[in-house]
């Protein structure tokens, strides 16, 4: 009995001394969490946070694959000398300070004294180098000590990005920026949910001078990468457009310029260019196409026609009397820039001399004497299409600003008097945009069919798989069959006969619109300012592309045939130039040219079909091999994983890049050429890891 009441006592005193501590723990976790917390946290915050780490953002290319925009990665290089061990430390001290002085100067003895500090004062982040490149980067880790990684050999880094376009200037206010301390415009900013990478925490450490580190490796990390951008671009094409507005807005020493190129068919825009002024030189420094507001002046004379054609009242034969080109509407007297002394046209010559009292003549008789008649005005222009924004991916754009003949309690620049409908007939009293206005004059080359203008075409995933935007009808029709084939007939007599008639372009027809617009009309006094316009497409008998120009306060002449009609002139010149095939010897072609390549089906499909060479198409990939060993050459599927390092052999630098950007690779390229070796073997795992393509 003794002995049970003296094991139950031990018992009860373990019990007693578990509770106690339990109570005690308990209380200690309260005080922690309830009253002393914050302090702990402050304390923990001081050498250890969480931070997020964004992924790799993906590239935007152009159609043919040209790389527009990527992210190229920069490293901070950083030793803890006190992670090596000493036997490490002896043996190798002095190769690697040789090594570090070969690749960044300094003599080797200076590198040891600065080491062997570092590590009497137990310096645990010690700056090696900044800003390296990526292979530098992977020198420096193939060094000796360095070798050994972060926990014997001390090697940290921090990577930075760095967001780069190769082309420059070119369309660069279109692509945009992608700036952590800023706002982001242009696509960058419009298609970022897309571009961004995948968005992690990282654990990082405090080190002396506040620096902070991540405390395991950066490249253990697996996020995946944004998707790329694929626009409609062409930077042939942009490279045309930006040269040749840059030679006008130098030349005239113009405020500003721009000029867009779009495919008539789908709203494709093939080239956007925009030139501001700064300091000395013009810079893509604003988007005046998608975001630039003005009176389009006689431009607007197109969009004038077609409502008065559309409402049947006039037709192009229909007599106007321009008195000379200068008429009075009530209190207000309207002149034509040219004194051509013609006292009655018809609607055609008009529009060819762009007569600013013809256009306002004929929409004053059939809008302009009534209320009722101006609100007839006011849909009728709306019904075009022109009161709305086109819808363009680019931000920024603003809504065309007209005036509403049913809004009386407005402020004065927005009320409606009896002079508004001659002055919006030549294109005054209203606002739209550039790209705007093109998209008009678009719809008139696609015979009525209004296309919404967009710059994107495909978004490319990480798992490769594309996804296609298609064009988008705005409107079925602008206006009737009969109208469009009458404003057809309009712009392609401007050509021929009319302001554009000395347009020399010798290897395509054009139809179009000159602009001349006064910015500052409202002065009596002082120098006048005007914009000088050009808007019209090409061919004329089968457009392809529309094209609209823009110069912004030009010095020294201001017309628009002048000043924006030599800029439309050379652009389509040197497109339409582009765009012909050129006639070659009928000679046999040698099939080896094309026996060992591999690349894009598109582009070998049009190059065999345009020198005649038979083929046989095998292959339901958009990436092909090229075989020449039977009668005919041979497309066979080129398979490319996601996941393994593709065979680029045979590749043309285009197609090589953007396979292996599109796989999250970075790329180094040698020589010119097709690729002949690649640094790494075609079936390896990939892990985001860099590779050299070598050409010849």
């Amino acid at each position: 009995m003794d002995r049970k009441n003296e094991l139950l006592v031990r018992v009860y005193i373990v019990f007693f001394v578990f509770v106690l501590l339990a109570i005690v723990i308990l209380s200690k976790v309260v005080t922690i969490s309830l009253f002393e917390g914050e302090k702990w946290r402050e304390k923990g915050g001081r050498n250890v946070k969480w931070v997020e780490l964004n992924g790799e953002r993906g590239n935007i290319y152009d159609e043919r694959g040209n790389l527009l925009a990527t992210s190229l990665p920069y490293f901070d290089i950083y030793v803890d000398v006190m992670t090596v061990s000493d036997e490490l430390w002896n043996s190798d001290i002095g190769a690697l300070c040789a090594s570090l002085s070969a690749m960044f100067g300094n003599a080797s003895s200076e590198w040891h004294a600065k080491l062997v500090k570092a590590r009497e004062d137990k310096n645990r982040y010690l700056a090696i180098a900044k800003d390296l490149g990526k292979e530098d980067m992977k020198k420096l880790q193939s060094f000796p000590i360095f070798k050994e990684g972060r926990y014997r050999g001390g090697f940290l880094y921090e990577i930075k990005t760095s967001r780069e376009k190769p082309y420059k200037q070119l369309a660069s206010r279109t692509i945009g920026l992608d700036r952590s301390n800023a706002t982001k415009i242009g696509l960058e900013k419009s298609f970022n949910g897309v571009l961004s990478g995948d968005v992690q925490k990282r654990l990082m450490q405090r080190y002396p001078g506040d620096q902070w580190l991540p405390i395991y490796d950066p490249s253990d990390v697996d996020q995946k990468r944004g998707s790329d951008v694929v626009t409609t671009l062409d930077m042939n094409y942009q490279d045309i457009v930006h040269h040749e507005l840059l030679h006008a807005v130098s030349k005239y020493t113009a405020e500003a310029g721009t000029a867009i190129l779009m495919e008539v068919e789908t709203g494709a825009i093939k080239a956007i260019s925009n030139l501001g002024k700064y300091k000395d030189a013009y810079v893509e420094k604003y988007n005046y196409a998608i975001g630039r507001l003005s009176e389009p002046g006689s431009t607007f004379k197109l969009i004038s026609a077609l409502a008065v054609l559309e409402s049947g009242k006039v037709n192009l034969d229909t007599k106007l009397d321009i008195a000379g080109g200068r008429k009075k509407f009530y209190d207000r007297t309207m002149y034509d820039s040219e004194r051509h002394g013609l006292q009655v046209v018809d609607l055609r010559e008009a529009f060819e001399i762009s007569s600013n009292v013809g256009l306002a003549n004929a929409a004053f008789e059939v809008y302009g004497k009534s209320r009722e008649s101006w609100l007839k005005f006011y849909e009728d222009l709306k019904s075009i299409g022109v009161m709305d924004e086109t819808g363009i991916e680019i931000p920024g754009e603003p809504k065309p600003f007209f005036k509403n003949p049913a809004h009386e309690k407005v402020t004065a620049s927005e009320r409606w008097s009896g002079t508004t409908v001659p002055w919006m007939a030549h294109g005054y009293e209203l606002q739209m945009t550039p790209l705007q206005i093109l998209t008009i004059y678009n719809a008139v080359a696609n015979n009525g069919r209004m296309m919404k203008p967009y710059i994107v075409k495909e978004i490319v995933g990480a798992d490769a798989r594309p996804k296609t935007i298609k064009p988008k009808i705005l409107k079925s029709s602008i206006a009737s069959a009969t109208t469009i084939a009458q404003a057809k007939e309009l712009l392609e007599g401007v050509a021929k006969r009319g302001t554009a008639r000395n347009f020399d372009i010798k290897n395509t027809s054009f139809a179009g619109k000159t602009g001349t617009t006064r910015i500052n009309y409202w002065l009596k006094t002082g120098d006048k300012q005007y914009n000088a316009s050009f808007a019209g497409y090409f061919p004329a008998d089968n457009p392809k592309y529309s094209l609209m120009v823009v110069i912004y306060n030009p010095k020294g002449a201001y017309y628009g045939s002048q000043v924006a009609g030599p800029v439309f002139s050379e652009i389509v010149e040197r497109v339409s130039g582009m765009e012909q095939r050129v006639e070659v010897l009928p000679v046999e072609p040698k099939i080896e040219v094309v026996k060992a390549h591999s690349g894009y089906k598109g582009d070998y499909k049009a190059l065999l079909e345009f020198i005649g060479m038979d083929y046989k198409n095998h292959s339901t990939s958009k990436w092909v091999d090229m075989d020449s060993r039977e009668a005919s050459v041979v497309m066979n599927p080129k398979k490319i994983s996601t996941k393994k390092v593709p065979d680029v052999r045979g590749m043309g630098l285009r197609d090589a890049v953007y396979v292996l950007e599109s796989l999250g690779m970075n790329v180094e390229t040698q020589g010119m050429g097709m690729v002949y070796k690649q640094s790494i073997l075609p079936g390896t795992t990939i892990r985001n890891q860099g590779i050299k393509i070598y050409l010849k």
